[in-house]
């Protein structure tokens, strides 16, 4: 083996991770000729090839994609690992990837991301938008997936940190409400248009005595898994709209949105904080969810422990 060949292996994964070696380059602040150097010198050691170049986008071959998905996970290893030492000496150094539905990213995590990186400047954190299979984001690397659902998180294999209870209610605009003055019941909302999640097929309500009501969702104006679209629907005056509290905070602030049956309360957003099953959890998670922990009094009703069992 050449002295090279650690960095080569680091430099395919990151080539991988980045899309390519023109958009590594870019990102990294590096030349492309070194890390397509890196590349070929890995794939001559190898004696194998890696880089599929007979098509126009970045992709790797068969074996390829197989050394990556060995060695990727071996590398965030040794960083957690890195990390995990230098917290011990007050420090917490390395890179968190973070995956989040819009919905919890924008408007949750964004401010908890700004405060930690204050508290840690050379902490490095990704965020991005996902909305795909737990399983697959773990696979791509990301150190925690937050996930959304209507009840218990039912993927084996996985470990929950962390299950924060969110706060949704009912929004509509002025506008709107001026022309469907006799909202007073969950009832009424079947007729008038609605904009649903694309995965709402019922609305579950609690009224004041705690009795629940479940109202259908069969038709919606307007399905949308993006909270912002149904949000500015919602503000056009296109119809009632069910999503978390505090996304909607500033637009109660300025008359843009209404509360809609405020006596009525909506079954909370279950999120998941999910990782990887390992003994000890990477100290730059461990930053992040005490940092979460910190802010909950703002942005959750609740926070506990979920038991294993609810996973399964």
């Amino acid at each position: 083996m050449r002295n090279a060949w650690p960095s080569d292996l680091i430099d395919l994964c990151l080539v991988v991770e980045h899309g390519g070696i023109g958009a590594a380059a870019r990102a990294l602040g590096r030349p492309k000729s070194s890390l397509s150097l890196a590349v070929r010198r890995l794939e001559d050691n190898l004696s194998v090839r890696l880089v599929d170049r007979t098509k126009r986008r970045f992709d790797l071959t068969e074996r390829g994609r197989i050394l990556y998905e060995s060695i990727a996970p071996l590398l965030a290893q040794v960083d957690h690992i890195t990390s995990d030492f230098r917290a011990s000496s007050g420090q917490v150094a390395g890179a968190l990837r973070i995956a989040a539905p819009y919905e919890f990213g924008a408007h949750h995590l964004a401010r908890v991301v700004r405060k930690l990186v204050s508290r840690n400047p050379q902490l490095e954190i990704t965020v991005d938008v996902q909305y795909a299979p737990v399983r697959e984001l773990l696979g791509s690397g990301y150190d925690v997936v937050f996930v959304m659902t209507n009840g218990n998180l039912t993927d084996s294999g996985v470990v929950s940190c962390r299950m924060f209870l969110l706060e949704r209610a009912l929004f509509a605009s002025p506008a709107f409400l001026d022309q469907h003055p006799a909202i007073r019941r969950p009832e009424d909302l079947a007729r008038i248009p609605l904009i649903a999640s694309s995965q709402d097929r019922q609305w579950r309500f609690a009224d004041e005595q705690g009795r629940t009501i479940e109202m259908p969702i069969p038709e919606a104006r307007i399905r949308s898994s993006n909270a912002s679209i149904r949000k500015q629907a919602a503000i056009g005056g296109l119809g009632v709209t069910r999503t978390v509290a505090t996304f909607c905070r500033e637009e109660i602030r300025s008359g843009l949105l209404r509360k809609v049956l405020p006596a009525f309360r909506c079954t909370p957003l279950c999120v998941y904080a999910v990782i990887n099953e390992r003994r000890l959890m990477p100290a730059t998670v461990k930053v992040l969810f005490d940092e979460l922990e910190r802010d909950a009094p703002d942005l959750f009703i609740e926070m506990r422990e979920p038991h294993e069992a609810e996973l399964r």
